[in-house]
Protein backbone atom coordinates (compact mmCIF):
# COMPACT_ATOMS: atom_id res chain seq x y z
CA UNK A 1 0.00 0.00 0.00
CA UNK A 2 0.99 3.52 -0.61
CA UNK A 3 1.30 5.79 2.72
CA UNK A 4 -1.06 8.13 0.97
CA UNK A 5 -3.53 5.73 2.07
CA UNK A 6 -4.11 6.21 5.82
CA UNK A 7 -5.88 2.85 6.46
CA UNK A 8 -4.23 0.46 3.92
CA UNK A 9 -7.73 -0.82 2.78
CA UNK A 10 -9.18 -0.84 -1.04
CA UNK A 11 -12.22 -0.31 -2.60
CA UNK A 12 -13.78 -1.50 -6.08
CA UNK A 13 -17.06 -0.47 -7.30
CA UNK A 14 -19.61 -1.29 -9.58
CA UNK A 15 -19.94 1.52 -12.32
CA UNK A 16 -22.54 0.35 -14.27
CA UNK A 17 -25.06 1.90 -16.40
CA UNK A 18 -27.92 2.35 -13.66
CA UNK A 19 -28.00 5.49 -11.79
CA UNK A 20 -27.43 3.15 -8.54
CA UNK A 21 -24.17 1.76 -10.19
CA UNK A 22 -23.40 5.84 -11.38
CA UNK A 23 -23.54 5.98 -7.51
CA UNK A 24 -22.01 3.11 -6.11
CA UNK A 25 -18.56 4.39 -8.63
CA UNK A 26 -18.88 8.16 -7.41
CA UNK A 27 -19.14 6.49 -3.82
CA UNK A 28 -15.83 4.72 -4.38
CA UNK A 29 -14.47 7.87 -6.09
CA UNK A 30 -15.05 9.52 -2.83
CA UNK A 31 -13.65 7.16 -0.58
CA UNK A 32 -10.24 7.09 -2.65
CA UNK A 33 -10.61 10.65 -2.80
CA UNK A 34 -10.52 11.25 0.76
CA UNK A 35 -7.65 9.00 2.02
CA UNK A 36 -9.85 6.19 3.43
CA UNK A 37 -9.57 3.42 1.05
CA UNK A 38 -7.49 3.10 -2.48
CA UNK A 39 -9.70 2.44 -4.93
CA UNK A 40 -8.36 -0.04 -7.75
CA UNK A 41 -9.89 -0.28 -11.39
CA UNK A 42 -12.69 -3.19 -11.35
CA UNK A 43 -12.36 -2.88 -15.04
CA UNK A 44 -8.68 -3.99 -14.99
CA UNK A 45 -9.65 -6.81 -12.56
CA UNK A 46 -11.98 -8.19 -14.97
CA UNK A 47 -9.70 -8.31 -17.77
CA UNK A 48 -7.28 -9.86 -16.04
CA UNK A 49 -4.26 -6.93 -15.89
CA UNK A 50 -2.27 -8.52 -13.54
CA UNK A 51 -1.63 -5.52 -11.83
CA UNK A 52 -5.08 -4.67 -10.48
CA UNK A 53 -5.98 -8.57 -9.95
CA UNK A 54 -2.71 -9.02 -7.81
CA UNK A 55 -3.69 -5.71 -5.54
CA UNK A 56 -7.01 -6.37 -5.38
CA UNK A 57 -6.32 -10.13 -4.35
CA UNK A 58 -3.76 -9.48 -1.78
CA UNK A 59 -6.04 -7.78 0.61
CA UNK A 60 -7.59 -8.75 3.54
CA UNK A 61 -10.28 -5.72 3.53
CA UNK A 62 -11.55 -4.91 0.12
CA UNK A 63 -14.61 -3.02 -0.20
CA UNK A 64 -16.96 -4.08 -2.92
CA UNK A 65 -19.39 -1.88 -3.70
CA UNK A 66 -22.57 -2.88 -5.65
CA UNK A 67 -25.16 -0.45 -7.23
CA UNK A 68 -27.95 -3.04 -7.37
CA UNK A 69 -28.45 -6.93 -6.13
CA UNK A 70 -26.82 -8.49 -9.60
CA UNK A 71 -23.57 -7.94 -7.32
CA UNK A 72 -21.49 -8.05 -10.56
CA UNK A 73 -18.85 -6.44 -8.79
CA UNK A 74 -18.42 -9.10 -6.44
CA UNK A 75 -18.93 -11.67 -9.13
CA UNK A 76 -16.64 -10.52 -11.48
CA UNK A 77 -13.78 -10.52 -8.11
CA UNK A 78 -15.18 -13.95 -7.59
CA UNK A 79 -14.33 -15.27 -11.19
CA UNK A 80 -10.75 -13.95 -10.93
CA UNK A 81 -10.29 -16.13 -7.64
CA UNK A 82 -10.68 -13.00 -4.98
CA UNK A 83 -13.45 -13.92 -2.20
CA UNK A 84 -14.48 -10.43 -1.19
CA UNK A 85 -15.38 -9.97 2.66
CA UNK A 86 -16.89 -6.84 2.89
CA UNK A 87 -19.67 -6.70 0.10
CA UNK A 88 -22.50 -3.39 0.41
CA UNK A 89 -25.36 -3.34 -2.33
CA UNK A 90 -26.81 0.39 -2.19
CA UNK A 91 -30.44 -0.29 -3.57
CA UNK A 92 -30.28 -2.68 0.06
CA UNK A 93 -28.88 0.70 1.27
CA UNK A 94 -32.51 2.26 0.76
CA UNK A 95 -30.88 3.80 -2.88
CA UNK A 96 -33.30 3.79 -5.63
CA UNK A 97 -32.78 2.50 -9.01
CA UNK A 98 -32.87 4.19 -11.21
CA UNK A 99 -31.45 7.10 -9.64
CA UNK A 100 -32.15 10.33 -11.12
CA UNK A 101 -29.07 12.14 -10.09
CA UNK A 102 -26.18 11.74 -8.01
CA UNK A 103 -26.10 14.34 -5.38
CA UNK A 104 -23.62 15.41 -2.64
CA UNK A 105 -25.64 14.78 -0.07
CA UNK A 106 -26.60 11.36 -1.11
CA UNK A 107 -22.78 10.41 -1.74
CA UNK A 108 -22.01 12.14 1.64
CA UNK A 109 -25.01 9.65 3.60
CA UNK A 110 -23.75 6.83 2.08
CA UNK A 111 -20.32 7.20 2.86
CA UNK A 112 -21.11 7.71 6.49
CA UNK A 113 -22.89 4.61 6.02
CA UNK A 114 -20.48 2.33 4.81
CA UNK A 115 -17.52 3.42 6.82
CA UNK A 116 -19.62 2.14 10.04
CA UNK A 117 -20.72 -0.95 8.27
CA UNK A 118 -17.52 -1.98 7.31
CA UNK A 119 -16.24 -1.26 10.94
CA UNK A 120 -18.42 -3.10 12.50
CA UNK A 121 -17.31 -5.77 10.23
CA UNK A 122 -13.65 -5.30 11.32
CA UNK A 123 -15.21 -5.07 14.88
CA UNK A 124 -15.26 -8.83 14.56
CA UNK A 125 -12.10 -8.84 13.02
CA UNK A 126 -9.08 -10.82 15.18
CA UNK A 127 -7.01 -7.38 13.50
CA UNK A 128 -7.41 -4.13 14.46
CA UNK A 129 -10.08 -1.86 13.12
CA UNK A 130 -7.52 0.68 11.77
CA UNK A 131 -6.25 -1.76 8.81
CA UNK A 132 -2.74 -2.76 10.40
CA UNK A 133 -1.82 -6.38 10.11
CA UNK A 134 0.63 -5.88 13.21
CA UNK A 135 -2.13 -5.07 15.78
CA UNK A 136 -3.48 -8.40 16.70
CA UNK A 137 -6.62 -8.41 19.29
CA UNK A 138 -6.19 -11.02 22.33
Amino acid sequence: MTEEYETGFLVVSCSGGSGSGQAANSLAVELNRSGFAKMVCLAGVGAGVAECVDEAGKVRDLIVIDGCEKGCSRIMLQKMGIEPVHTFCLTKMGVKCPVAEVDAEMLAELRKKIKLLFGQQRSDSKYAVCGCDTCVRE
